[in-house]
């Protein structure tokens, strides 16, 4: 997977491109920089950029307080 973030997403049929966006974010974190970078990355994806982030970063920290609470210890 991270031999497909070596090229633009651009490349990709609109499935895979989702795929490589969404579910194994390898092309949002490969895309989005280099396209802010040589400045054709719009508002619209800094905008989408942050929102990701917040939502995952969201996330991560609902699944760690779950993990927290149902946790009984590694010792007996």
């Amino acid at each position: 997977m991270y031999e497909a973030g070596r090229w633009p997403i651009g490349i990709y049929p609109p499935w895979l491109r989702t795929a490589l966006t969404f579910v194994v974010p390898v092309g949002f974190a490969i895309t989005v920089p280099s396209e802010a970078l040589v400045g054709r990355g719009g508002w619209p994806t800094v905008v989408g950029a942050v929102v990701l982030a917040g939502a995952l970063l969201g996330g991560s920290r609902w699944f760690w307080t779950i993990g927290l609470r149902r946790y009984a210890g590694a010792s007996a």
